[in-house]
C-alpha cells in the first residue's frame, strides 16, 4: 500500500466575472435611461390673498343669473353693475326675490385673484355656496 503524503490541490472555486460586468452594464444603462433628472426650481415669494371659505365649481346645463367680472374689472350682477363691496348685498336682495336662484362667475384669466376672493366672500356672506357657483373663465378676446 502506497501512502501519499501530499495534500491533495482543491481547485479554486472561479466566479464569472465578466458576465457579472455585462450584466452591471445592463443595469447601468438601464438606470440612465429611466432617471428623470429634476430642474431647480426657483421658488418667489408671494403674498396671496386669503378667503373665509374656497371651493372648486360644479359645472351644470341650467339656467344661470351671471356674475360678470368685465375686462375693466367691473363687476356685473345679472347685466346690472355692482361695487365689489356692494355684490354681499345685492346677492341677499336676490335671494330675498327668487330663492331657487343658481348663480355663474364669468371672468377672464388677467382677472386678479383678490378680486375673485371678494366675489366668494360677497357669496359666502349672502349665504350661496361657493361649491353652486361654477366659473367659466376665458382667455382675454374669447367668447
Amino acid at each position: 500500500m502506497q501512502l501519499n503524503l501530499r495534500p491533495r490541490r482543491r481547485p479554486v472555486p472561479a466566479i464569472p466575472i465578466v458576465s457579472m460586468i455585462d450584466i452591471m452594464v445592463i443595469l447601468l444603462i438601464f438606470f440612465i435611461a429611466t432617471t428623470t433628472f429634476r430642474e431647480k426650481k426657483v421658488q418667489v415669494k408671494i403674498n396671496l390673498p386669503e378667503s373665509k371659505s374656497m371651493g372648486s365649481a360644479a359645472a351644470s346645463d341650467e339656467v344661470r343669473k351671471s356674475i360678470t367680472v368685465t375686462p375693466e374689472k367691473e363687476l356685473l350682477l345679472d347685466g346690472n353693475p355692482v361695487a365689489v363691496d356692494q355684490l354681499a348685498a345685492a346677492l341677499t336682495k336676490l335671494k330675498q326675490s327668487d330663492p331657487q336662484a343658481k348663480l355663474e362667475l364669468q371672468a377672464d384669466t388677467e382677472t386678479p385673484l383678490g378680486l375673485l376672493v371678494q366675489i366668494w366672500d360677497g357669496l359666502r356672506a349672502a349665504g350661496f355656496s361657493i361649491n353652486d357657483v361654477p366659473a367659466r373663465i376665458q382667455r382675454p378676446g374669447q367668447k
